[in-house]
């Protein structure tokens, strides 16, 4: 039996020899390390994802350099995380030399609740000790791409000269060498190069292989309209996390794709002229050819801009699976009517001011589409949900974020109030996260009327996990993170947010506008809340209130000063509602400062109850001096008292009223 099963045995392996002699061998993967200042100009992280789309490289690690490295770090282990490659080391790199500082608005990008609570942190090395780590450990086979200023690789060469004979080739995007930033132009000291010029000498001048992407062949890779379409549309994680970040990219016109030139020139250079030139660096910062010298690096001095172009929107695009959401609905819900004043006010935010700008951890000023009445909004921008447990983090939403730091506890009917603009979806996810229990709760609202401001209103105590458990938010519970989700292809617009807890029916209806709120319930007095008082722990009408103090010049005074971290513009009219405790006194004095005020506009209360919290309205509009004007802004708030007399003061609103 076993002669008869020889015959056949070794047949089958000739046949499985002569399928493998046909295949061709898979060419193998080059290994690099990537070294770019994320953050600034947006063709750093289009490199970045050219890197992750082609199948020919194989990322190492990567390095961040500029100003705020650590910060730039982040960014890189979100975007590598949310693509995949969490596997992927990063290092901070050195900031010493960078010229500009680091954008807000991408920032904004690296301060997702991913960055902190879900995504590995950057190496504990510095960008050359990561660098010469990796290098050591396998001499002669990693090509860097540097497409930053080359302050990390100079500090590697010099740090450890053993390196350059461990670098196989250094690609970098830099310099000009017949021609600048726009066509025609005559070469410029380009900004890699003359941010910090003595690093870029060294790096010339270390015998290291080099391949140079210039001005030449980078300065006219403009991604035209037509083609960022193509490219966004194609929805999958890769291109939705590059249009996040081209979202909080401060310029409006066509991105120029310097960086992921040199990034394609490590495995092809079809699309590129390449010379062979000797490149020095002189001390403005310019790359100059120095004649009858020996070439040290091959350059790229020409490009064949729209095939280069065409290849790289396709390689980007098929790179990735189409990765939208999978559209559910949890926790459907409705509008509920705003109700009139407030029980309490826990927060709002306007957008009309940057006092609270680094806390809003999703979207970017808008000022053409504004609701009525209001000059700004803000425009939800591409991101993940910040539910890491129960939210589909695979993919990206248009969301508006806005985080009301610190985090403040809740009454027993909390609502929120808001205003909305959507358009490309009728649906609309509002999400709470609970400080107190460590989830999040939503509701989805469906049906919204589209391509118009509109007003919206939920009751949150409705709200659930995406599960449906959870349970309903409790008194007391403290929260943060106020988030609102719809469809990435969607267009959202959020305005005038108000978190409250909704009152018994009164006379007084819901204010216009909120202009400033203090709970003193969180956070520390000189920090989240500026001014002259003491928090008085447990004192407080609901829990914490100001207390007063002695006046530093008038001794026969005590008070509380409240400033409101900037200035609040006013409207067609102002009033400050607040909750008081007064003891030994029956009077005090209401002030209001204002920049364009030469003295303060002040109101003489008089009768107030003793020894028991009540609360009282101040028209400010008919204080004396009668000044504020609908141009005018409010910085500080001021309660003024007899020195023998104690006075505590919260749940303070300053807004504008309806008109009667």
């Amino acid at each position: 039996m076993i002669r008869r099963l020889l015959p056949s045995f070794f047949v089958a392996v000739l046949l499985l020899l002569a399928v493998g002699a046909s295949t061709p061998a898979q060419p193998a993967k080059i290994p690099v390390l990537f070294d770019f200042d994320i953050g600034e100009d947006i063709d750093d992280t289009f490199a970045l994802a050219t890197i992750l789309a082609s199948p020919e490289l194989d990322l190492r690690g990567v390095t961040t350099i500029g100003e705020d490295a650590y910060k730039r770090a982040q960014m890189a282990c979100r975007f590598l995380t949310a693509c995949g490659r969490k596997e992927v080391p990063v290092a901070a790199g050195l900031p010493e030399k960078a010229t500009k500082p680091l954008p807000y608005w991408q920032v904004q990008y690296g301060n997702h609740a991913s960055v902190y609570y879900r995504d590995p942190k950057p190496a504990k090395e510095r960008a050359p000790e990561f660098l010469y780590k990796h290098l050591k450990a396998n001499p002669g086979e990693l090509t860097i791409i540097a497409v930053g200023p080359l302050t990390n690789i100079a500090a590697l060469l010099e740090k450890y000269p053993d390196s350059k004979g461990m670098i196989k080739r250094l690609v970098i995007m830099g310099g000009s060498v017949r021609r600048g930033y726009n066509d025609g132009s005559k070469p410029q000291a380009e900004y890699n190069i003359v941010a910090d010029v003595k690093a870029a000498q060294a790096v010339f001048r270390a015998g290291v292989p080099l391949v140079v992407a210039p001005l030449d062949a980078t300065a006219m890779v403009k991604l035209d309209t037509a083609r960022q379409k193509k490219l966004f549309d194609a929805g999958s994680i890769l291109t939705l996390s590059v249009q996040a970040l081209t979202q909080l990219w401060q310029e409006k016109s066509d991105p120029v794709l310097y960086d992921p030139v040199a990034v394609t020139l490590v495995f092809v250079e079809k699309f590129c002229t390449m010379e062979n030139l000797a490149i020095a660096v002189d001390d403005k910062g310019f790359t100059k050819v120095v004649a009858d010298a020996k070439p040290n690096a091959s350059v790229a001095t020409a490009i064949k801009t729209d095939e280069f172009l065409d290849w790289l929107v396709e390689r980007l695009t098929k790179a990735y699976p189409m990765a939208l959401p999978s559209g559910r609905v949890v926790n459907e819900s409705k509008n509920v009517p705003r109700g009139t004043f407030p029980h309490r006010v826990h927060v709002f935010e306007d957008f009309e001011t940057d006092i609270e700008k680094r806390w809003w951890l999703s979207g970017r000023i808008e000022t053409a589409n504004v609701a009525p009445g209001g000059k700004r909004s803000l425009r939800g921008v591409l991101t993940q949900d910040f539910d890491d447990r129960q939210g589909e983090i695979k993919t990206l939403y248009t969301a508006v974020v806005f985080n009301p730091v610190p985090g403040p506890p809740m009454g027993k009917k909390t609502h929120l109030s808001f205003r909305y603009w959507l358009k490309g979806t009728d649906v609309l996810r509002v999400q709470l996260y609970s400080l107190t229990n460590g989830y999040h709760r939503c509701l989805t609202l469906t049906g919204l009327p589209q391509g118009k401001w509109m007003e919206g209103n939920v009751d949150m105590t409705q709200m659930r996990k995406p599960d449906g458990t959870g349970g309903p938010l409790a008194e007391d519970e403290r929260i943060d993170d106020i988030q609102f989700y719809a469809d990435p292809r969607a267009e959202l617009l959020i305005d005038d947010i108000v978190l409250y807890d909704a009152g018994p029916l009164s006379m007084q209806p819901f204010p216009k506008r909120f202009l400033f709120t203090g709970g003193f319930d969180s956070g520390k007095q000189g920090k989240e809340w500026p001014g002259s008082f003491e928090i008085d722990q447990k004192k407080g009408y609901f829990w914490h209130a100001a207390k007063s103090v002695p006046h530093p010049t008038l001794k026969d005074s005590a008070w509380i000063k409240v400033g409101l971290r900037g200035d609040r513009p006013v409207g067609d009219a102002t009033h400050l509602f607040f909750r008081y405790k007064l003891e030994g006194a029956d009077s005090m004095k209401v002030l209001v400062e204002s920049p364009n005020l030469v003295e303060p506009a002040a109101t003489l209360l008089k009768d107030l109850k003793q020894g028991e919290w009540a609360s009282v309205t101040v028209d400010i509009d008919r204080a004396a001096p009668k000044r504020l004007r609908k141009s005018d802004t409010v910085r500080e708030l001021s309660w003024v008292v007899p020195a023998a007399a104690q006075l505590w003061i919260d749940d303070l609103v300053l807004y504008e009223p309806v008109k009667k």
